[in-house]
């Protein structure tokens, strides 16, 4: 069980990001019909952010939810890790090795819990710029 959700979760992060240069293309195919919803959201997050390994300007956070699984791909250190949301007493609560992605009343929180110490960058949506005519 283990093994078959860490393929999903590096297939649909693979298969996110298969139209840039250094991305590998990659088919996943689920047992069930159930449909699975893409969401994307513009965050910006504070100085704490960039430390940890967060974009310094307005980046994409990816959801994925359907067929029993709720991801998050999340660039960090000029990678993409995939974070599988694990148990919360509120919001939506996902984890990556040592980094946990907390969303909840539309804003998300990263952590960084590494042997160096504890770390954490508050984030807000990006405010998105809108062109008159």
């Amino acid at each position: 069980m283990k093994s078959c959700l860490t393929q999903i979760l590096m297939g649909i992060g693979l298969a996110l990001y298969a139209t840039t240069a250094a991305a590998t293309d990659l088919t996943l195919h689920l047992l069930g019909s159930d449909t699975i919803t893409p969401q994307t959201v513009k965050f910006q997050c504070d100085a704490e952010g960039t430390k940890i390994g967060l974009p310094s300007g307005p980046f994409s956070v990816h959801y994925f939810n359907g067929a029993g699984n709720s991801l998050a791909v999340v660039p960090i250190g000029g990678k993409s890790l995939i974070f599988a949301n694990v148990m919360a007493a509120s919001g939506a609560r996902y984890a990556s090795g040592t980094y946990i992605w907390w969303e909840a009343g539309g804003a998300a929180t990263l952590y960084l819990d590494s042997l160096e110490g504890k770390d954490q960058s508050s984030c807000h949506p990006a405010k998105t710029e809108h062109k008159t005519d």
